[in-house]
């Protein structure tokens, strides 16, 4: 034992040596050289100015050589150290099948309308499909409201449009059509669409979000209104693609794909491999922290913060994503280092092995037991309470008050919460309103009131430290306290905890073929596949891996179908 102990560990020194050494030609290759060399596409000039004059006053010192390319081909990016930060259409024409992408802004278009508009109010419950829109701005003769919303009001409408080349691209793409009719006024620029659509109740443009925003109140501005897309045109606006209550959930409706990609193009930086330069990499976490406050004056839109976050840690951790990029090395420090741990690990295991051979026993973890998973023989399922099927608990308590919370089973799919959104005491919700949005790095969840009533009292605990609901649902994890108005006739549609159980199986059941699918399907290369453990056990806090596409299709498929049922 002892031969095979000292030459696993004299084999593990050498391993590290060549680790210590690997890493400091890495330290050697990656020093600043305090020079970023940018390829831009031409309609990004003015936030490139704006970028580097503003990165180069923060970082006296570090040069940026900055150039515009007119052609996607010549978006050259064979050599390391080349950044391209570029529109969709050039990524796409770049002739390369792998590049490393990040996303860092976006060019979004809008139709507006006036508020008022007389028709607004069946707008916005139904708003107005692609098809509808291609027909007001590519067929000839008069075109009336009644024909764009199928009723029988004759007022025309009036067509306008900015004459810009990159925003009348993105309207050919998402009318299907090249050429707008001669209706159309076409406008110098925003302010003067923005001013005709005001003096014109019956008006409707397109222009960029920026330019509708007021930030100084983080809302629309004033008299204008975003005309909604029925994207299926089944004349209704559905749950899915109603993002236009107000502005954050429509930045958020755009983030997560729930709006036409066609008026919607993202703006990335590129380059043939993962940045490992300190210059390079310093430059991009500016961009996407401090450079997101000068990319409305550009004229496109910023990220959203939560989409932000994870990108600026990703580029910290070198966790970079890569498209379809297979010559993409492997770092030499990173297999030694690999090899050292391999040999560690055996030298531990192989001691191990000798004392459970010499006698010492070592206590086995039951499956039903094992951390890192959960399964519903394994949630909490306390006695006395009512369940709902959105995932929510209901207690009266002696005072006749009414507190509720969210279930275990949703605790341990979330995983753990780094934000709650909640009401105020003496609201007053009905059941099926949302009570409380579960937040985390910007994905989010709306759970619904179980039962009707006021508010009465709000748990403060968990607005500073959200992580209580992960811990303990049930007891220090609540929500509120409610003074119900309908309790007798609300708490026939709940589960006590013996029902519950046998519905929960349903729910798990439900959430591995949910799972599974996304495995198939994901493309997205931020999802990890999730996979059933032994004992059929589920990945704990499985939905921490997905991005907020998926969070969206669990809130339709779990939260909002057990709500159908009240």
């Amino acid at each position: 034992m002892k031969r095979v102990v000292a030459l696993i560990g004299l084999i593990s020194v050498v391993a590290l040596v060549l680790v210590f050494t690997a890493s400091a030609e890495g330290k050697t290759s990656g020093a600043r050289n305090d020079t970023i060399d940018v390829l831009y596409s031409p309609e990004l000039s003015g936030l490139l100015d704006k970028w580097v004059d503003e990165y180069s006053a923060a970082h006296p010192g570090e040069l940026i050589n900055a150039h515009g390319i007119d052609d996607p081909q010549g978006l050259s990016l064979t050599d390391n150290g080349v950044i391209g930060i570029v529109t969709e259409e050039y990524l796409h024409s770049a002739g390369r099948k792998s590049l490393w992408s990040m996303v860092v802004a976006r060019d979004v278009i809008v139709p507006v309308i006036s508020t008022r508009n007389p028709f607004r109010k069946e707008i916005n419950e139904t708003g107005i499909s692609p098809g509808k829109f291609s027909g007001v701005y590519t067929e000839e003769g008069k075109l009336t409201w009644g024909k764009v919303l199928d009723s029988d009001a004759d007022a025309e409408v009036n067509c306008y449009c900015v004459g810009d080349k990159s925003l009348k691209f993105c309207l050919a793409q998402f009318l299907q059509a090249e050429n707008l009719t001669g209706n159309v006024a076409q406008v110098s620029d925003s302010d003067e669409l923005l001013g005709s659509i005001k003096g014109d109740p019956y008006a409707i443009g397109f222009c960029r979000l920026s330019a509708v925003i007021d930030y100084t109140n983080n809302s629309i501005k004033e008299g204008l209104e975003l005309v909604p897309v029925d994207i299926n045109a089944n004349g209704i606006l559905e749950h899915n693609e109603n993002i236009y209550s107000c502005l954050n959930d429509f930045n958020r409706g755009v983030w997560i794909g729930k709006y036409p990609g066609a008026l919607c193009r993202n703006i990335h930086t590129v380059s043939a491999k993962a940045p490992i330069a300190p210059e390079e990499k310093d430059f991009l976490q500016w961009i996407l922290a401090g450079g997101q406050a000068y990319i409305s004056e550009a004229g496109f839109s910023e990220l959203v913060p939560g989409e932000r976050q994870p990108k600026i840690q990703a580029l910290t951790a070198e966790q970079v994503s890569v498209v379809e990029d297979e010559s993409t090395g492997i770092n030499t420090a990173r297999i030694f280092l690999l090899f050292a741990a391999i040999l560690a690990g055996g030298l531990l295991i192989y001691v191990v092995i000798r004392l459970l051979n010499a006698g010492r026993n070592v206590k086995r973890i039951a499956p039903e037991n094992r951390p890192g998973g959960f399964a519903d023989n394994t949630l909490e399922t306390p006695e006395g309470l009512y369940f709902d099927k959105t995932h929510t608990w209901a207690f009266m308590e002696k005072s006749g008050s009414v507190r509720i919370g969210i279930d275990d089973f949703l605790q341990h799919v979330t995983g753990d919460l780094t934000k709650v959104k909640m009401k105020v005491s003496g609201e007053s919700v009905k059941r099926g309103d949302v009570i409380i949005s579960l937040v985390q790095n910007g994905k989010q969840l709306d759970i619904y009131s179980p039962l009707s009533g006021e508010i009465v009292e709000v748990n403060k605990s968990i607005i500073n430290n959200s992580s209580l609901i992960n811990l303990a649902p049930y007891s220090e994890g609540w929500l509120y306290t409610v003074k119900p108005n309908n309790w007798i006739k609300e708490t026939r549609k709940y589960f006590m905890a013996d029902s519950y159980r046998e519905w929960i199986k349903t729910e798990f059941s439900r959430l591995k073929d949910f799972i599974s699918s996304l495995s198939k399907e994901a493309d997205e290369v931020s999802y990890v596949q999730v996979v059933l453990q032994d004992g059929g056990e589920l990945k704990d806090k499985l939905l921490s891996d997905y991005g907020p596409a998926v969070w969206e299709e669990f809130q339709r498929g779990f939260i909002d179908k057990g709500k159908g049922s009240m």
